[in-house]
């Protein structure tokens, strides 16, 4: 605004005014200046210092009075130097001028004044360098320092960076500098645990969600229904309730922190090959879809024999009579119903095969024996998940137990919590299962089929040596599982060389049944 105030003011005789309309009188301009009422219109001056006017036929009354705008003009007119004029501009802002007033008026105080502080500060300016300038200049200025500074320094532009002429070559080969070494964008990509996929790059982790539930929920049938939770070494995937897959997830960890612990080898050695893919399914209808679309995929992929491919299908007809799977090769994998078991019971059976996939996997993959085998999952089952909750009248019924003909009771032996108590009872009798005869039996053979008196025996047996010495059964086991020959071959080998014979093995084991199922020393 330029400084002729007073001049506008005093081009009349100059009064403080209240103006108040003719009709209903009600005032429309308080604390004004009238300057000139002397033609058809009021002419005033309000606190924008700019001069307004009014019909002067549709105004009712003036009521003379002294206003704020009056003082402004005596203030004016009395302000000679910078700091006057920037005092004036304080009071004009306590009083509330309109702005454009406030800021003439710290520009007339820089007229006076260039290095005057206050003005600069109240119009946004900064100082650099000893100078008061605006934001835009401070930041062009800074600019061309640095840059004056860099290129000093040997230093040349390359987009927004200064480099040195050795990296700005780089850069315009298209390598770029990560944690300290020169790479590609593929590269970096890749180091930051990007994988490209279909042309995009995305998270590694991201990718292992989309390949493990895009297959898994068009074979179960269960489409966004089948949930994901993922763990270092295990991927739970499955319809129960989110909370139920995390247990899950949390108890299959206690089990591979369980196993580490016993077999120390196994700590780093990817034992798993990646992760273990477990199923936990709340009916059975989504389980057997996932049976036949696995072997559906394994027969369209055609990398296998016709004679692997028919040992397959027959897997996988039992299987369907089954509640639940497991396998090794090509990945781990393992599919399990929690109906019409509580979740309890599906907990048991997940640590169970998991502790069976571990075993297997174990050394080199092969199968030990399956009294072993199966011992070590009771043992696992046992110690992880507080209770045996895997063997049921659908896995052994009387085929496994001794119940007389027309006997419709189910035998004690259907119940682990009682196999010491039961075991005991063998012993005192001299009827115990004996290592020796169990080591050739399996589960499925009727002709060769172990009983549920050998399967306590073997958990037992297990238990026994774990606790009895941990590291010499550890050994045991790497050479059961490693050594030359066939599962018992091998075992027989390793227990030779670990424990003497079988015998020795059932003698101390019988001790230790004698005593409650506790080691003495």
């Amino acid at each position: 605004m330029r400084w002729i105030v007073s001049l506008v003011l005093l081009a009349g005789v100059a009064s403080a005014d209240d103006i108040y309309a003719a009709q209903g009188g009600r005032p429309f301009a308080t604390d004004v200046m009238v300057v000139d009422e002397g033609g058809e219109k009021v002419i005033y001056v309000d606190k924008s210092l700019k001069r307004r006017s009014f019909p002067k036929k549709m105004i009712g009354r003036i009521e003379k009075q002294r206003s704020i705008v009056h003082e402004f003009v005596e203030r004016q007119e009395a302000a000679r130097d910078a700091d006057a004029v920037a005092d004036l501009a304080a009071w004009a802002t306590k009083n509330k001028f309109h702005k454009d007033v406030i800021r003439s008026l710290y520009e007339r105080a820089l007229t006076l004044d260039k290095n005057h502080d206050a003005a600069n500060q109240a119009l946004g300016r900064v100082q650099y360098r000893g100078e008061w300038m605006t934001p835009d200049e401070r930041d062009r200025r800074q600019a061309d320092d640095e840059a004056a500074a860099k290129r000093a320094a040997g230093l040349v532009k390359w987009k927004d960076q200064w480099v040195t002429p050795e990296d700005k070559a780089k850069l315009e080969q298209g390598f770029r500098k990560y944690e300290g070494r020169w790479m590609t964008e593929d590269e970096i990509k890749s180091a930051q645990g990007f994988v490209k996929y279909k042309g995009q790059w995305i998270k590694k982790e991201d990718l292992e969600v989309m390949q493990l539930l895009g297959p898994a929920r068009q074979d179960t049938g269960l489409g966004k229904r089948l949930q994901l939770v993922q763990s270092p070494h295990y991927a739970i995937l499955g319809d129960l309730e989110q909370a139920n897959l995390e247990i899950l997830s949390k108890t299959m960890e206690r089990l591979f922190a369980e196993w580490v612990r016993v077999f120390p080898d196994s700590k780093g050695s990817d034992i798993l090959e990646g992760k273990h893919r477990l199923f936990a399914f709340r009916k059975n209808r989504p389980y057997q879809k996932l049976v036949r679309a696995r072997f559906a995929r394994l027969k369209a992929e055609g990398s296998v024999s016709a004679s692997f491919l028919e040992q397959e299908e027959r897997r996988m007809k039992l299987r369907l009579r089954e509640t639940s799977f497991w396998d090794v090769q090509p990945v781990v994998f393992s599919g399990h119903v929690q109906m019409p078991d509580p979740f309890e019971g599906l907990r048991g059976h997940c640590v169970h095969f998991g502790a069976n996939i571990l075993a297997t996997r174990y050394g080199r993959t092969r199968f030990p024996t399956w009294w072993l085998n199966e011992g070590i999952a009771y043992y696992f089952e046992k110690k992880v998940s507080g209770a045996i909750q895997t063997f049921s009248a659908d896995v052994g019924g009387s085929k496994y137990a001794d119940q007389g003909p027309g006997d419709s009771k189910p035998s004690p032996w259907l119940d682990a919590n009682k196999w010491h108590n039961l075991l005991l009872g063998l012993v005192r009798g001299g009827r115990e299962p004996k290592l020796d005869r169990m080591k050739g039996k399996n589960l499925y053979d009727p002709r060769n089929q172990l009983t549920v008196q050998d399967l306590a025996k073997g958990f037992t047996t297990v238990t026994f040596l774990i606790q009895d010495d941990r590291k010499k059964f550890a050994a045991f086991f790497h050479d059961a599982k490693n050594g030359s020959g066939n599962a018992v071959e091998r075992e027989v080998s390793a227990v030779i060389k670990h424990y003497g014979s079988y015998r020795e093995i059932d003698e101390r084991w019988k001790q230790f049944a004698l005593n409650g199922f506790r080691i003495t020393r």
